[in-house]
């Protein structure tokens, strides 16, 4: 491997790289004042992972295979990546009928399917993937 003159390894030191958050306000028909939605670090993307993927034993082959809980996965990525409203705030949850169910409250929040999606595109699009590239990921996880 030839190196360039122009390399230095403290570019790369972590106290020298600036990695924040990217965010990006979301309208959302019917309130007065838009959602906020965060990007999702590598990090937090496969702690999601973990969190919706159990493992099972094939009945057939008595393999021991995983399995990605799709639905799990999508809800665990928009609670991470929705900061305004917080959706863990207790009054709110109350409000819409469902404490300790973020989620389920967002989806209740945004009735309109099309609206939802584009959040969840907007999350995509945010945390840096292509569209679709997040849909063919948990596809080949669940393969």
């Amino acid at each position: 491997m030839t190196m360039n003159k122009e390399y230095n390894v403290s570019d790369f030191l972590a106290e020298n790289v600036k990695q924040e958050r990217s965010t990006k306000e979301v309208k959302i028909t019917g309130y007065k004042k838009p959602f906020v939605i965060q990007s999702v670090t590598s990090e937090e993307f496969d702690q999601m992972q973990k969190q919706a993927t159990r493992k099972l034993i094939n009945k057939k082959t008595y393999q021991e295979i995983e399995k990605t809980d799709n639905e799990k996965f999508v809800d665990l990525l928009i609670e991470k990546s929705v900061v305004v409203p917080d959706l863990h705030d207790e009054k709110l949850q109350k409000s819409w009928g469902c404490l300790a169910e973020p989620a389920k409250m967002l989806r209740k929040m945004i009735p309109k399917a099309g609206e939802y999606g584009d959040l969840l595109e907007d999350i995509q699009k945010i945390s840096g993937f292509e569209i679709d590239k997040l849909s063919d990921f948990v596809e080949r996880a669940k393969n």
